[in-house]
């Protein structure tokens, strides 16, 4: 996940965590791979490379309220994976997991200038109106799970 997070242009690091970030802090790292499947659940999207398996992507929900069965959702792709399908993938496996989870909304904050990504969302069901924004900049987008 260091490496994977070492990979991320700045301004992919920026769209990610909505701020910038130097390098792979090891808080942040445990954080990304200390899922427990419950509160918190991630994937990695990984393929075979120079140095044996290595990751382009990753996703994740985390539990923000457990009486609404709401989550919060990010996920992140290497620059050079973008527009590949990579992230769909990882979509497809995040919301299916949250819902066999028994979770019923979805949520995600983005900003708003990361249009390509807004784009994403709309397009996986995801769309604004949820809640206020957190932020000045920031698109808060959701969606109800069948």
């Amino acid at each position: 996940m260091q490496g994977f997070l070492l990979g991320l242009s700045v301004p992919s690091r920026r769209n990610r965590f909505h701020g910038g970030i130097n390098g792979a802090p090891p808080k942040l790292v445990a954080y990304l791979v200390n899922a427990d499947g419950i509160r918190h659940a991630a994937w990695v999207a990984c393929i075979w490379g120079a140095h044996g398996e290595e990751i382009i992507g990753e996703a994740g929900w985390f539990v923000v309220d457990p009486e609404r069965g709401s989550a919060e959702l990010a996920l992140s792709v290497l620059d050079g994976w973008q527009g590949s399908g990579v992230a769909s993938q990882l979509m497809t496996t995040l919301m299916d997991s949250a819902r066999a989870a028994g979770l019923r909304h979805l949520y995600g904050d983005v900003l708003d200038v990361n249009g390509r990504m807004l784009a994403f969302m709309r397009k996986h069901g995801l769309e604004a109106g949820f809640d206020e924004p957190p932020d000045r900049g920031v698109e808060r987008v959701s969606c109800e799970l069948a």
